[in-house]
């Protein structure tokens, strides 16, 4: 069992010397903690579902004791640690698809509130970041891992006026307009990918900034979204309307009018554009500002 010590404050004053900072709590070099820097704007309703699952120190001790000091188990709403379950209070993104836990516990009648900041290695690893470095975890249940990572999915959908995402019973929009940081942690940890970046200067609307990933591009301009298109199968407005949809899907859920331009036969409805192969299905799908040229 690890043993945490909490340090006394000090008060030190002397004629004429400033006083010495407070001291700070002091943690075994076992404990990944991180500070409590302000929160980043972007908060999930559970942990990302490539987090979820039980991990210890490494392969053998997977079977060799379930309940080893350095077991640890991620599920939606709270983390173990050995024997001590810690519920989650607050979870935010991070760079590069990591994510910021918060918690707040009771040990002794102490309160205490911790930072811990989880993110994935090569090869799956779990890696807890503390100020040293990280502890790096490996997965014990890759079947039932990815089952709950499956229940716990923040599932992405496309919209008129932006993006939204769905985590169990909840859902948040990303309008046009939000900041550009947002958006791209929030569809990192949606697709589980970095995106390619890139520029486009030529544009009418002015220069705008993309990032790409494998079903989707996403448009900025001065650090602000403005733009969609979807890439290939695999995202759909909450009705259902993607590539690939037939026009009877598009039909019963928005009144979409179907013109021929220089693109093809094309349909735009309340914001949301697209068009249509020779077999009604959808073949291309925007939304917003995404110089497409014509």
């Amino acid at each position: 069992m690890r043993r945490w010590t909490i340090g006394m404050l000090a008060l030190l004053a002397a004629c004429g010397q400033a006083d010495e900072p407070d001291a700070s709590v002091n943690l075994t070099q076992d404990d990944p903690i991180l500070p409590m820097p302000s929160p980043t704007p972007e908060t999930l309703v559970t942990i990302p579902t490539r987090f979820v699952g039980i991990w210890d120190s490494y392969g053998a001790a997977c079977a060799a004791d379930p309940a080893g000091a350095n077991r640890l188990v991620v599920a939606a709403n709270a983390i173990t640690m050995g024997d001590r379950e810690l519920p989650v209070r607050g979870i935010t993104l991070a760079d590069a698809g990591a994510v910021d836990i918060d918690i707040v516990g009771d040990r002794g009648g102490i309160t205490e509130q911790r930072r811990y900041r989880l993110a994935l290695g090569e090869g799956g690893t779990l890696d807890m970041m503390a100020d040293g470095g990280p502890v790096r975890r490996v997965r014990c249940d890759a079947p039932a891992g990815a089952e709950a990572a499956a229940r716990n999915a923040i599932a992405l959908n496309l919209a008129p006026d932006g993006l939204q995402t769905v985590a169990g019973a909840s859902s948040r929009a990303l309008p046009f307009g939000s900041p550009s940081e947002i958006v791209l942690r929030v569809v990192e940890a949606a697709t589980q990918s970095l995106p390619e970046r890139s520029r486009n200067e030529t544009c009418g609307e002015g220069p705008l900034d993309i990032a790409t990933y494998p079903k989707i591009a996403v448009y900025f301009q001065e650090g602000r979204f403005v733009g969609w298109s979807a890439r290939g199968r695999g995202l759909t407005t909450m009705s259902g309307v993607g590539i690939g949809a037939k026009r009877a899907t598009v039909d019963s859920s928005i009144d979409a009018p179907v013109e021929e331009t220089s693109l093809g036969r094309e349909f735009t409805s309340g914001g949301l554009s697209g068009t249509y192969d020779a077999r009604d299905n959808v073949t291309a799908l925007w939304a917003g500002s995404t110089c497409i040229a014509r």
